[in-house]
Formats: structure tokens, C-alpha cells, sequence
């Protein structure tokens, strides 16, 4: 069906819309976007009421309960919390729980007004990787030494533009070579989290599409496919953003056990075409060898799994927080590795700072959840305020949050709003692990369920429940939900 000029300009908007979330140096953009997409929403509610009531109630109907739930409670927070003032602030002043709340309405406006065709698994795939291939761009200019010195001074889309820019109008000025690859480099990024979500999201999307094109005999979109999934995970190893390489590989993995299982559930014959099978062979050993070859020559990787451990065995968790190293935190490092060269147990020892920091965050963000049931003013800052309060002073380890999404969740909004949100992803895993029954909802299914136990699993690990990480999940994950539960999926 061809879209009218109305359905275009709000499908060109969501798309920008959806594509910027994790971008630097867009706020103002998505905030503009935000709003303009509300108030075409709002004008298309109030001129389509009469003739299209029962398909706007219907779908509304067909938002989960847990989302619903979720909703109203953040509305209600402020009334209930312990720090009122900051609560007001957080859902309108700030604005974290109301445009989080506004983009639900969002991702349900956009499927009232275009439906599935236009928001396939592969377009919003796409979407989902706009941060991936600006990333990639810059690492080749910067690889061929097309970034200039200004640039690095100020990374933003706009210095790499006017870089470009002048080399094509004087190629005298393009720099020196890079030496080496430019491993480390985030382009615009300053944290590494706005590329690894991303693209985590991506490669769950990337890599439903994949086997969905496999089955239906689509080789050119599996080879397309694959390329993005690959591009995704090399990207995030070329940042170093060690979680969400090692997440990468598991939604591989886990992509690869959910297609074997649900292929066998529905009693369908394991078969692969040569071409598509090496594709996928392809995918998977490119990322494995890009990663080895890469973790094998760095201590900052391979050091990884120490430096957590350490953050297990340390018996008084707060007092080092509060009070910070002594002697005998060193000592007991070296103890536990008299194997290791000096160098090494030093950078274990930085590690309580930093991958063994989280762990330390973690168990005593752990004590603090349960002696602060009912949140605080549902801020980020929650935890910097209870570690405050806990050690009677401002701790030696300052951090402003715990690294840990669903600790900050409770002391930000209390146990009540954790519980819902986990409801509320739950709820989607269970959809999209439902949908794998049958072929015609397959896709969306595999979609969905790696989607859902990303952020699921992604929130115990750093704080991805807060500002446009929850805008991302509201957007991708009901999109695809009723992507499944409002008529015949579309994967292309």
C-alpha cells in the first residue's frame, strides 16, 4: 500500500528518530524529533477518532499489561516517594520517566499510523546501526589520516564533516597514516556504551533476519545480514567495548541454539544451502577470529576475568568503597597471584577501581536495595546518595551510579518498579519465545526474544535502565511486540 504524504513525513521522522537515540551531540535533535512525532500522533489521534476508533482501541488493547502497569506507576512515583521534589523532577523537570513513558506512546503511534509493512525487522535493524556505520566511517578516515588535529580535540560529527571537507578541497592537508589500526577508537563516542548497545540491538535484529531469510530461500538478504551482524560486533571490538563484545558473542550463540531448537520443534528438517551455511560459518568465524586475535594481544581484555574475581574475594566491600585502598588491599592482591609479574598485579590492583570496581559496587549496592525498599526520587543519583548516607561521608570510591541497572532501578524507583520492569521484559521473552511455534511469526519471535534477554541480562551488568538507553527499549521492543500480535509479521 503506498504511503500518503502524511505517513511519509512520520515514517522519515521515526526512522531519524530511532536512529539518532544513542548518537552524541543529538539531544536537541531527539528532543525536537520527540516532539514533533508526538504532535502529529496527537493531531492524527484527534482527526481519526470517528472513522478508526475500533482499530485505536484494539491496539491499544493489544499493549501487554506489564507496560501499562509500568506506566502508571512512574506516574505515581512522585507521590509516593521518599524524595518527592526530586521524583517531579525526574519525570518532567529532567524528563527521564516522562520520555520514556512518551516513547511508548511513540512506538504504538507508529505502528497505528504505519503498520508492519513499513517497520520490517530488516528496516529497524538498520536503524539500529546508524551509530555502528558512523563509527566505522570515522575509523577508516581516521585510519587513512583524513581526521584532522581539530577533530580530536572535539570529536563531533560536525569537526569530521568539516575534516572531510578539507582535505577534498586541499589534499595537502590529509595527515600521516595511522601506523596501526586505530584499536580503541570511538569516533564521536566519549562512553563506549552508546556504540555496544546499539549495536548489540542490531546484531539481534540482524541475526533474525538472517535466519529468517534462510528459510525462506533468500540468499542475497542472508549475505546482508550477516555483513551488518559482522560489521556490528567488529565495531564494538575496535572500541574495546569489552561487555558488549562478549554479549555479541553470546547473542550468537544464543541465536544459533534458539534457530536448532525451534527448527526441531516444529519438526522441520535441519538444512542448510551450501552458499547460506558458509555465510553464516562465515559470520561466526570472523567474529571469533577478529576477537581472539585481538583479546590475546591486550592485558586490558585477558586481565578481565582477575580483576572480577577480585571483586569477589575482597571480604569488606564498603570499607574499601568508603574509605578507599590500604596496604593491605595491595597485599592481599599479591597474594592472591604470586605467579603474576609486578606489572600485571598492578593493573589488578587499578582493577578494584574499575571491572573489580563493579563488582564492589554491586554487593554493596546489593545491602543498600534492601534497606531502601521504596527508592529515593527516582534519579540516577540514587545510589550516590545512599553511599553517601551509608558511609557518613562522601566515599573515597565516588561513583554516581552502581554499574548495575537493576540496583540503580530500585533505589532510584524502589522494588515495586524493578519488579515491573522485569515484568515488562519478561513479558516480551515469553512473547517472542511463544512466536517460535509457528513459522509465520518466526522471525519476529527470534527477534523479539534476543531483544528482551539483551536488556534483561545487559542491566545486571551496567546502567541501561535510564535517559535514551530506556527510550531505545521502549521504542525496539514494543514495535516488534506488535509487530507480532497485530497481523502477519514482516521480516524484509
Amino acid at each position: 500500500m503506498t504511503l500518503n504524504r502524511f505517513q511519509r513525513l512520520y515514517l522519515a521522522l521515526i526512522l531519524a528518530f530511532a536512529g539518532v537515540l544513542s548518537v552524541s551531540g543529538t539531544i536537541a535533535l531527539r528532543n525536537v524529533l520527540h516532539l514533533a512525532l508526538l504532535l502529529l500522533l496527537l493531531g492524527y489521534l484527534g482527526f481519526a477518532w470517528r472513522t478508526e476508533r475500533g482499530r485505536i482501541v484494539r491496539l491499544a488493547a493489544a499493549v501487554p499489561l506489564p507496560v501499562w502497569l509500568w506506566c502508571v506507576y512512574l506516574l505515581i512515583f512522585p507521590f509516593i516517594a521518599p524524595n518527592p521534589a526530586g521524583a517531579w523532577s525526574n519525570m518532567i523537570g529532567k524528563g527521564m520517566w516522562g520520555e520514556s513513558i512518551l516513547t511508548w506512546l511513540l512506538a504504538w503511534g507508529a505502528f497505528l499510523i504505519l503498520g508492519a509493512k513499513r517497520l520490517t525487522l530488516w528496516v529497524l535493524a538498520l536503524v539500529s546501526a546508524v551509530p555502528v556505520f558512523i563509527h566505522l566511517g570515522l575509523t577508516v578516515l581516521a585510519w587513512a589520516g583524513v581526521l584532522q588535529p581539530t577533530f580530536y580535540e572535539d570529536p563531533s560529527l560536525q569537526a569530521a564533516g568539516q575534516s572531510l571537507w578539507a582535505v577534498l578541497q586541499d589534499v595537502t592537508l590529509l595527515q600521516t597514516p595511522l601506523p596501526a589500526f586505530p584499536l580503541g577508537f570511538r569516533g564521536i563516542e566519549p562512553m563506549h556504551g552508546n556504540l555496544g548497545y546499539p549495536a548489540s540491538q542490531a546484531m539481534c535484529l540482524g541475526l533474525a533476519v538472517m535466519f529468517a531469510a534462510r528459510q525462506q530461500g533468500k540468499h542475497r538478504r542472508v549475505i546482508e545480514a550477516g555483513a551488518l551482524v559482522a560489521l556490528c560486533f567488529v565495531s564494538v571490538v575496535i572500541a574495546q567495548s569489552r561487555a558488549a563484545a562478549y554479549f555479541g558473542l553470546l547473542i550468537l550463540a544464543m541465536a544459533c541454539v534458539v534457530y536448532v531448537v525451534s527448527v526441531r520443534v516444529q519438526r522441520k528438517p535441519l538444512r542448510l544451502g551450501r552458499g547460506v551455511g558458509l555465510v553464516m560459518a562465515g559470520v561466526g568465524g570472523l567474529c571469533l577470529v577478529f576477537f581472539y586475535h585481538v583479546v590475546s594481544h591486550n592485558p586490558v581484555w585477558y586481565s578481565m576475568g582477575d580483576k572480577v574475581a577480585l571483586g569477589f574475594q575482597i571480604e569488606r566491600p564498603k570499607d574499601l568503597i568508603c574509605d578507599g585502598f590500604t596496604s593491605a588491599t595491595s597485599d592481599f592482591v599479591r597474594q592472591s597471584h604470586p605467579d603474576k609479574d609486578q606489572a600485571y598485579v598492578e593493573s589488578l590492583i587499578d582493577g578494584l577501581r574499575g571491572d573489580g570496581g563493579r563488582v564492589l559496587l554491586a554487593r554493596v549496592g546489593a545491602d543498600l536495595s534492601a534497606t531502601n525498599p521504596w527508592g529515593w526520587s527516582g534519579g540516577r543519583d540514587a545510589y550516590e546518595y545512599r553511599i553517601a548516607q551509608m558511609c557518613g561521608h562522601v566515599p573515597a570510591m565516588n561513583y554516581s551510579h552502581a554499574h548495575n541497572a537493576w540496583i540503580n532501578l530500585i533505589l532510584a524507583v524502589g522494588w515495586v518498579g524493578a519488579i515491573l520492569y522485569a515484568w515488562v521484559l519478561l513479558r516480551f521473552t515469553k512473547s517472542g519465545w511463544t512466536a517460535l511455534k509457528q513459522e509465520q511469526t518466526w522471525a519476529a519471535g527470534l527477534a523479539l526474544l534476543l531483544l528482551s534477554i539483551f536488556w534483561l541480562l545487559r542491566g545486571m551488568v551496567d546502567a541501561v535502565y535510564q535517559e535514551h538507553y530506556l527510550e531505545m527499549q521502549a521504542f525496539f521492543l514494543l514495535t516488534l511486540f506488535l509487530n507480532l500480535n497485530s497481523g502477519k509479521p514482516v521480516s524484509k
